[in-house]
């Protein structure tokens, strides 16, 4: 008898009447409706165009505010895919004391294709360095630098890594040209400013990168993302560009996972109502 009707997830639902923060960076949409198909979002816009589907599960939004779920940037990695250097933390990463070591190491992953190599720089010989990042690259595997001094960024967006975790702590003193490379090669940095202790220099940072169109994302490095948000809203990043920020390859747009978030407040004043949530998906 089960099968005289659909099961749940078959049946779309519309959200309706929400003010819908879509995390793609437009202002908020007042009056909105989200319509859901299975876990995807169909179809977004003003209540007014919608076309609401007669069997869909409505949903009342009114009041509240319709967001994307925080995507982590950062969460533990692979430690067979992770080097640094001899003696340093995480424990149980790799750490090839050569360069020749190092391609055999990174050559030993090639057959698992893992999604990146994280590389922490810090104390490892740029000539070991520099040879992972290059035998990465030749094996078309993406690179994750986590970073912490001015001189390991540079290692890094030079050595074709797409993504960086953590601050610049040693400067306040960007390079001009590393900061216009990492924006025009569109490098993802996420500050994770609540990894460490409290740094003027790593906000002041983020918040350069930020203004100078570098793309920022969100890591909670294990932590709290909603703290991390405040973190970067007290750096200067406004909130809704750190909801952005947090969506980054997500949101509430057409075609995408239906990871979302109904609050009862407005995180654009507040992004700390993040934790107001009504109902998530």
């Amino acid at each position: 008898m089960s099968g005289c009707q659909p099961a749940d997830e078959g049946h779309s639902k519309a959200i309706i009447g929400a003010i819908l923060i879509d995390g793609s960076g437009g202002p908020p949409l007042a009056d909105s409706v989200v319509i859901v198909a299975k876990d995807r979002i169909e179809w977004t816009g003003p209540r007014t165009a919608a076309e609401i589907p007669p069997n869909a599960d409505k949903i009342d939004g009114y009041g509240k505010y319709l967001v994307p779920a925080p995507i982590d940037a950062y969460q533990s990695p692979d430690l067979k895919a992770a080097f640094t250097a001899p003696g340093a933390s995480p424990a149980g990463a790799l750490q090839p004391a050569t360069p020749d070591q190092a391609r055999q190491q990174v050559a030993a992953l090639e057959s698992r294709k893992p999604a990146a190599i994280h590389v922490w720089p810090e104390k490892m010989a740029q000539p070991v360095a520099e040879a992972i990042l290059e035998a990465a690259r030749n094996a078309e595997i993406p690179i994750t630098g986590h970073i912490s001094t001015q001189a390991d960024a540079r290692l890094l967006v030079d050595g074709g890594a797409t993504r960086l975790v953590g601050m610049i702590r040693d400067t306040p003193d960007l390079d001009d040209n590393l900061v216009t490379k990492m924006r025009d090669l569109r490098i993802v940095v996420a500050p994770a400013l609540s990894a460490d202790p409290p740094s003027e220099i790593a906000r002041r940072n983020a918040r350069r990168l930020f203004e100078a169109q570098v793309p920022i994302a969100v890591a909670s490095s294990g932590g709290d993302m909603v703290h991390e948000a405040e973190l970067l809203v007290e750096a200067g990043i406004p909130p809704l560009d750190v909801i952005v920020a947090e969506s980054r390859g997500g949101g509430i747009l057409p075609g995408k996972p239906a990871d979302m978030l109904l609050l009862s407040a407005n995180p654009g004043q507040d992004i700390g109502n993040l934790r107001r949530t009504v109902k998530l998906w």
